[in-house]
């Protein structure tokens, strides 16, 4: 193909091409590369080097783009590219770049997102979970080291803000809902069942009117559907399978003269 006219322009190249006026567009540093000048005839083999090394830079520009927004391991930036298109040449080429200029770096990449998770005091699994999905091996996963010091301290860091959250719940409720929510959280069972020895028990006062609190709403769901003898035993079982102890429903049931 013969080059009809260059037109340098402010962010870009445009050439344009003697067949049918066809144009193409190239970055100003491909256009420094190669030796283009009106005139000019271009081969296939040089027309297609001026492409992929055309493509390569918009690609090399949209990963700074994308690390300019947020950090990416080096699984998901490949990710990123192949799926705008690149072929392994020029991922290849736009990764080798990145690392050159230290944009991606994934032990850098790994401590970075530690750090920040354990700011919202996540447990280890949920770290390890996020981590693969962001592209991190798990070989890779599977030598970070978690201190114990560091999880007990995150899970002691929650456990005023989850007793908070399920203070309206029985004793042993409590206990099941902040259970859950650690293993939620990421931590290991050790580290939840240590936490749970540190809730603090509702005072009985307090446990009293939870539990005729209950007792109220099954009495009202039981009482057309069983006779005294049945509904005295629903009742009781329900409260009791609630947490709550069979001594406090029993006296609270013949206190109502249920």
């Amino acid at each position: 193909m013969k080059i009809k006219k260059i037109k340098i322009l402010k962010n870009k190249v445009v050439i344009t091409f003697s067949d049918n006026d066809e144009k193409m567009e190239i970055n100003k540093d491909i256009f420094v590369n190669f030796y283009l000048y009106e005139g000019k005839e271009i081969s296939n083999k040089e027309l297609k080097e001026i492409k992929n090394q055309n493509d390569s830079f918009s690609y090399l520009a949209y990963a700074f783009k994308l690390r300019q927004k947020s950090l990416y391991s080096e699984y998901k930036m490949r990710e990123k590219l192949y799926d705008k298109g690149a072929n392994k040449e020029q991922v290849d080429y736009v990764i080798k770049v990145l690392k050159q200029n230290d944009l991606i770096d994934d032990d850098a990449f790994i401590e970075d997102f530690i750090e920040y998770y354990n700011s919202l005091n996540y447990g280890k699994n949920k770290i390890k979970t996020k981590l693969l999905e962001k592209g991190i091996f798990q070989e890779r996963i599977d030598k970070i080291k978690f201190p114990v010091t560091i999880e007990r301290k995150k899970a002691k860091n929650i456990l005023p803000k989850l007793e908070r959250k399920y203070e309206k719940y029985n004793d042993k409720q409590k206990k099941q809902h902040i259970y859950q929510a650690y293993i939620s959280n990421g931590f290991d069972n050790d580290i939840a069942m240590e936490m749970l020895e540190e809730v603090k028990d509702n005072n009985p006062k307090e446990e009293n009117k939870k539990l005729e609190r209950d007792f109220d709403k099954i009495y009202l769901r039981y009482k057309k559907k069983y006779n005294k003898k049945e509904l005295r035993n629903k009742v009781l079982m329900a409260l009791v399978n609630k947490g709550y102890k069979m001594k406090d429903v029993i006296n609270l049931i013949e206190r109502k003269g249920l």
